[in-house]
């Protein structure tokens, strides 16, 4: 019998932790290779409940104006705070309304969100002016407000009130028992999963518009999905 020589046991065992190590390599690699897969595999969209469908589904959360049985369903994702929201409701907002929503072209539905804990009072502020069917009164009404930090203060949450004739004692019960934060919070988390990065975001049916856009290209936009019904 042929003795093994000790450089050649050392040249063996080097061999075999090379076969290890490459082992190690291969599986690292393979397993890195299936979790970027699952992060950048394409959503599957049955999985993800749209914004329209989910104030469908829970009304309490939003706020709508027009018919239901609109061809269109727009669901308005804005933040109080925000410089384009505030030029797309002082000056687009109203002509919006008036050719598409009093027609019957155009449900607006709107999602009470806050890009931050900041202007979430305000949103829920909104909300509570919603339980009186005045959400989108007292959103034009707060807009309208010019100086930011007054806009989402509990003072501009009042001027919008008074603004819009709310009940104000039912109105200030409302903010002080901050029973409609949660629901702003919920609101958050269905517009994340909706890919809202920024506001304004506007879901028209199956399109997505983003920005204070001008009249004509909502319109361009409505005029299509109508048509295509």
């Amino acid at each position: 019998m042929t003795k093994s020589t000790p450089q050649r046991r050392k040249q063996q065992t080097r061999e075999t932790n090379w076969l290890v190590i490459g082992g190690l390599i291969a599986v690292g690699v393979l397993v890195f290779a299936g979790l970027l897969w699952l992060a950048l595999r394409p959503t599957d969209s049955t999985t993800v409940q749209t914004a329209a469908e989910f104030c469908a589904a829970n009304p309490e959360n939003c706020a709508r104006i027009g018919q239901s049985d609109a061809p269109v369903t727009m669901v308005e994702v804005s933040d109080f705070g925000c410089v384009h929201c505030t030029d797309f409701h002082n000056n687009t907002a109203e002509d919006l309304k008036a050719q598409f929503v009093d027609s019957g072209t155009m449900q607006w539905v709107a999602l009470p969100y806050a890009l931050s804990t900041t202007t979430l009072p305000a949103a829920a502020a909104a909300m509570c002016a919603g339980e009186q069917d005045l959400y989108f009164e007292f959103a034009d009404a707060l807009f309208a407000i010019d100086d930011t930090a007054t806009r989402i203060s509990p003072a501009g949450y009042r001027q919008a009130a008074e603004t819009v004739g709310a009940d104000l004692d039912a109105f200030q019960n409302c903010l002080d028992d901050g029973r409609n934060i949660d629901l702003v919070n919920a609101n958050r988390d269905v517009a994340r999963n909706n890919r809202v990065s920024g506001t304004p975001t506007f879901f028209l049916n199956d399109e997505t518009l983003s920005g204070a856009q001008p009249l004509d290209v909502f319109a361009q936009t409505i005029n299509s999905l109508a048509a295509a019904q």
